[in-house]
């Protein structure tokens, strides 16, 4: 549960990641064990006969030649018992790896941190490990291990009491019948215990998941905190973007007096176009407004004796249909290539 009772909000993504990079997570050590039961049970199955024939191999090898059992006088013998072993035993521990590894992955993904091997003060503290000590925690790990032991063990003599009556004929069979009961009596027991573990590893993972998932909860201060540190005051948010629609109006009025145009509906709209011929494709559009920047973009044109050309369709239709910076639409090309025209004409230039 949450430690602090104003910790009601579910964990945020940041705080979620930082647990993560701490090595806090939802983690059941039930789970590899169960994994590692399930492999062990599928090897002995399917790897015994292949492990029985490998090992005769070797027993007949090593007994046929009375020097093989001088390792100082046969370097082949010492090589082919060392490849013996390996063909035996590496296999099963490339597996057993392969399964604690995937099976801790598959709970919380990877992680590589060093956070939780370095030195905290509360662990070495004696008041903070005898508090750990007896903590609610800690007697419901010890009860839950002592459940599961008893557990274990009422099975385990259950089954050696079905097959108690098997057992005392092993002392009237011959050595490899034995070989063969005590592989079958531990297969069963194997087999029973993995099915037990599958159980209790379900549910252990869903209590620590629910656990996890209360240790990490927030309060709606500590969820407001984190919006600030993360996304920024919204007062101080607020006035930055004001400052920067301020900034982006002065650098478009900067642009209307070198504007080449500017096409009004005299209360409403104001579009300035710009051409520079050769470099443009088409004429481009340096600052548009409404109402009363429409009316600051007029003034600057005056100021900066840039035409203003009243044609409120045109005026509409561009103020619509481009952003600053856009070129006009090719709908538009002859309307202002008129508006272009007469102005160029009255200026002289061709």
């Amino acid at each position: 549960m949450a430690k602090d009772p104003s910790k009601t909000e579910k964990a945020t993504p940041r705080r979620r990641e930082k647990a993560k990079e701490e090595g806090q997570v939802a983690k059941s050590q039930d789970i590899p064990i169960s994994a590692t039961l399930m492999v062990i049970s599928l090897i002995l199955l399917f790897y015994i006969p292949f492990a029985f024939h490998r090992s005769l191999e070797y027993y007949r090898f090593t007994f046929s030649n009375a020097g093989n059992l001088i390792p100082s006088l046969n370097h082949e013998f010492v090589v082919y018992s060392l490849k013996t072993l390996g063909i035996l035993v590496l296999p099963i521990f490339m597996f057993l790896l392969v399964t604690g590894i995937v099976s801790n992955v598959a709970q919380f993904g990877f992680i590589f941190t060093l956070k939780p091997l370095a030195p905290k003060l509360d662990k070495i503290n004696p008041v903070s490990g005898l508090k750990r000590l007896v903590s609610l925690k800690t007697l419901f790990e010890l009860v839950r291990n002592l459940l599961k032991l008893s557990v274990a063990t009422i099975i385990a003599l259950f089954i050696l009491k079905v097959l108690f009556s098997d057992v005392l004929r092993l002392a009237y069979v011959p050595v490899y019948q034995e070989g063969y009961y005590m592989i079958k009596y531990t297969m069963i027991l194997l087999l029973a215990f993995t099915l037990l573990s599958i159980p209790i590893a379900i549910i252990d993972f869903i209590y620590r998941k629910f656990d996890f998932e209360e240790n990490i909860k927030m309060s709606k201060d500590e969820i407001k905190e984190e919006r600030k540190l993360y996304e920024g005051n919204p007062q101080i948010k607020a006035a930055i973007k004001k400052k920067q629609r301020e900034l982006s109006m002065l650098r478009m009025m900067a642009e209307v007096g070198k504007a080449d145009v500017v096409i009004t509906n005299p209360e409403h709209f104001a579009v300035a176009l710009k051409y520079e011929k050769g470099k443009m494709e088409a004429p481009k559009v340096v600052a548009k407004g409404q109402d009363n920047i429409a009316q600051k973009i007029k003034e600057i044109a005056r100021e900066n004796d840039v035409p203003i050309v009243e044609d409120p369709p045109l005026a509409r239709s561009l103020y619509k249909s481009c952003e600053i910076g856009d070129y006009i639409p090719e709908n538009l090309y002859m309307a202002i290539a008129k508006i272009l025209a007469k102005i160029y004409k009255k200026k002289g230039i061709r």
